[in-house]
């Protein structure tokens, strides 16, 4: 059985390792080559959870002072959730975890003995 590394101390972290080693295993596609792929998006799912954390404790907007200017700026941690969040769409598509490949999705698709689609208007 596989758990997730020892650096990964975050709950929701923990548990989307869980679901995802889960998925693949219904898929038969788990191997240490996915596993890899799994840690890389369990701990951009940290790093994200610190970052919403950072959000809720300083605001999505943060006070900044250089010398004797003072203005408002966005908090950085809203950036880098966005990329985060990129990221690990990438690495779902990679391990074929996305709706569009989804196994019940290309399944209601039937072929046609003739070759074609099986859909009534591309007979039409």
């Amino acid at each position: 059985m596989f758990k997730p590394k020892k650096n990964i101390k975050n709950r929701e972290a923990k548990k989307l390792f869980q679901i995802i080693v889960e998925e693949l295993r219904i898929d038969s596609n788990l191997s240490e080559r996915t596993i890899m792929l799994v840690d890389n998006m369990v701990l951009l799912e940290q790093l994200k959870q610190d970052a919403i954390e950072d959000i809720r404790v300083r605001g999505s907007v943060e006070l900044f002072k250089n010398g004797s200017q003072e203005m408002f700026r966005e908090n950085k941690s809203v950036d880098k959730i966005l990329k985060i969040v990129e990221q690990q769409r990438k690495l779902q598509a990679e391990l074929k975890l996305t709706p569009a490949s989804d196994r019940k999705v290309s399944s209601v698709v039937e072929t046609d003995p003739d070759g074609g689609s099986g859909d009534p208007f591309e007979n039409f």
